[in-house]
């Protein structure tokens, strides 16, 4: 469905820090421990040479409370959707630090369906694949009509929606097949967060026998 996260972000208070070297040490929030935003944030402590625990690593939850705690100063920062980051900046309440456009060998988001409904409905599977990349199609060719509907989904002014749609809109594949180098950095991953104790065959896990023929 998506490749390299380009829909989040880390994103710290005004006075907060200025370079991504700075947050050694620093509090983090994430959703979930073991999750996406909890990697990212370790990966980032990784590539500055720090190991995966660099980075004080905090799971709150929702981003409500995630958002209470950066303006008491709880936390230094939180890992959030670049909708509500630029919605923060637009308040002064918040300043994006780090962006992960440079993970380019990546999968953020998969379509996945249960070996049930694979087995009994494959023609629905297909179908319905061909439907989202015929939406993925018709958002890239007409943004206006995308913010439009996007803006009363995610409740944000147009002019946030437009400067995520710029921002996010790449990261969406228009065929869905599947990049091996991106799937070795997803086994390497489960590893990493203690979800398994070996890289798996990750082309146990996935299949293109569904999509759209080129």
């Amino acid at each position: 469905m998506a490749g390299p996260p380009l829909l989040l972000s880390i994103v710290v208070r005004p006075d907060g820090a200025k370079t991504v070297a700075e947050l050694k040490s620093k509090k983090i929030s994430v959703s979930t421990a073991g999750g996406l935003t909890y990697w990212l944030v370790s990966e980032t402590s990784r590539r500055q040479g720090w190991g995966p625990h660099g980075i004080d690593i905090q799971p709150m939850g929702a981003m409500a409370p995630q958002l209470a705690a950066l303006k008491r100063g709880d936390i230094d920062g939180i890992v959030m959707d670049l909708s509500n980051a630029f919605a923060l900046e637009n308040s002064g309440d918040g300043r994006i630090l780090v962006r992960f456009n440079d993970l380019t060998d990546f999968i953020v988001h998969v379509i996945y369906a249960s070996d049930k409904l694979i087995a009994s409905r494959p023609e629905a599977i297909r179908g319905f694949l061909k439907g989202w990349f015929t939406t993925i199609a018709f958002m890239r060719k007409n943004k206006a009509e995308t913010v439009a509907i996007a803006k009363d989904v995610i409740d944000k002014d147009e002019a946030v929606v437009s400067r995520t749609y710029d921002e996010v809109m790449p990261m969406y594949s228009d065929d869905g097949r599947f990049k091996a180098s991106a799937l070795a950095v997803l086994a390497r991953s489960f590893v990493e967060l203690g979800t398994l104790p070996a890289e798996p065959d990750m082309s146990k896990l996935c299949t293109e026998a569904f999509l759209p023929a080129k």
